[in-house]
């Protein structure tokens, strides 16, 4: 008798389990697609990006899409401390020198990991290309953080 209750108890905890998942998916699915069509309503979305969503090639909701490419969900820049960068706007990543790479590495290290993304959508709107080594390491960092989210470390 004993063994047959707590049986249906678990059976309910396990019941009420799976429809809170369930919910919670279709909530997550919906604010997806929101999110999506947020994003293709923009006025200043890439053509080629655009098509990228609409294909499902890329969901539209993250910063990284691809290696060397954030997607904009916001217009205005955040600022991480670093106004001083903004001087290097439409530089080439090759072209800077080591003084100028040491001021981008004094922000990208002092900044915590779940403040990387903004970082770089940031000084994308307001067009700052970062050093190439400072952007592959933030790219790598950003990638990592995503995989340990979808992996449940974090």
């Amino acid at each position: 008798m004993k063994t047959l209750v707590l049986l249906i108890i678990f059976i309910s905890i396990l019941f009420s389990y799976l429809i809170y998942i369930n919910l919670r998916k279709k909530k997550t699915n919906k604010s997806a697609i929101e999110t999506k069509e947020k994003i293709l309503s923009r006025t200043d979305l890439p053509e080629e990006r655009r098509k990228a969503i609409e294909s499902g090639e890329c969901c539209g909701q993250h910063e990284v899409c691809e290696k060397d490419t954030l997607i904009n969900t916001t217009i205005q820049a955040e600022y991480y401390d670093d106004e001083e960068l903004d001087q290097f706007k439409n530089r080439e990543p090759e072209s800077y020198t080591e003084e100028e790479i040491k001021q981008f590495e004094e922000v990208f290290y002092t900044l915590k990991e779940y403040d990387v993304s903004g970082w770089l959508k940031s000084l994308q709107i307001r067009e700052v290309n970062p050093p190439s080594a400072i952007r592959e390491e933030a790219l790598f960092l950003v990638q990592e953080s995503r995989k340990n989210r979808n992996e449940g470390k974090i």
